[in-house]
């Protein structure tokens, strides 16, 4: 199963499993990476509105921003370790696809 489908299934009231997110947590390191050589890729795409919602985070943002937002609420990061939203949104600003006041 692919982060979009288990983001659907999220939004619709599914729990995602500890299992799940381990598996989710390699494939947001994936997409991270692939941001930097592709403009491609789907993750940079805007994700619908009831994503975002579930997600918490702004309408319009990208899958990959939601996807980690997601991450961040069902397995939280140590104390002192950046947040996976916080990286993400690093990397956006990196490479151009998003620009900070």
């Amino acid at each position: 199963m692919n982060y979009q489908m288990l983001l659907e299934c999220h939004a619709a009231g599914t729990a995602i499993t500890k299992q799940e997110a381990v598996i989710l947590d390699l494939e947001l390191e994936s997409q991270i990476a692939s941001i930097k050589v592709s403009r491609t890729q789907g993750c940079i795409e805007v994700a619908p509105d009831h994503i975002c919602k579930s997600a918490l985070v702004c309408k319009d943002s990208f899958w990959i921003t939601c996807f980690a937002a997601v991450l961040d609420q069902i397995n939280p990061v140590p104390i002192g370790t950046k947040a996976r939203g916080a990286r993400v949104v690093d990397e956006l600003v990196k490479n151009g696809y998003v620009v900070r006041d």
